[in-house]
């Protein structure tokens, strides 16, 4: 008699965790993930968040068509945005240009250690410089 009560007890407990299931299940079509808010949860946006995320949009994709980043002016994290540049190159590039002053053309960056030519070629159209040349020390 105990086994059959307890496969009662466990057949309810299954049948009342699928309806929760079923009653708590997002719409369908629904993306994975999705979250709905609470009605009536402060939802406004503040005016410093806003602009830290615009930034971190601007930061994050990658360069549109025709887009440049100076070398000679830019970032650690912009200059993560070019191809084939991590956060360990980037911090080299703008370490070098502390230290030596602005590049001013794709010749001077191959002074970077783990700049080589087949970068410098792949960089080509995503860099420009705004810098006067300054000579080589």
């Amino acid at each position: 008699m105990d086994d059959k009560r307890a496969a009662l007890v466990f057949s309810l407990l299954a049948l009342a965790g699928a309806g929760a299931r079923w009653a708590l299940a997002p719409p369908a079509g629904t993306a994975p993930g999705d979250v709905r808010l609470a009605p009536g949860a402060d939802t406004a946006p503040r005016p410093a968040l806003r602009q830290t995320a615009r930034q971190a949009e601007r930061l994050a994709r990658p360069l549109l068509p025709g887009e440049r980043v100076d070398l000679d002016r830019a970032d650690v994290i912009e200059i993560t945005r070019l191809p084939r540049v991590g956060p360990a190159l980037a911090q080299r590039i703008v370490a070098w240009r502390a230290a030596h002053g602005p590049f001013g053309s794709l010749a001077r960056l191959d002074s970077v250690p783990g700049v080589g030519p087949k970068l410098l070629e792949s960089l080509g159209p995503f860099v420009t410089f705004s810098g006067a040349i300054t000579p080589m020390p």
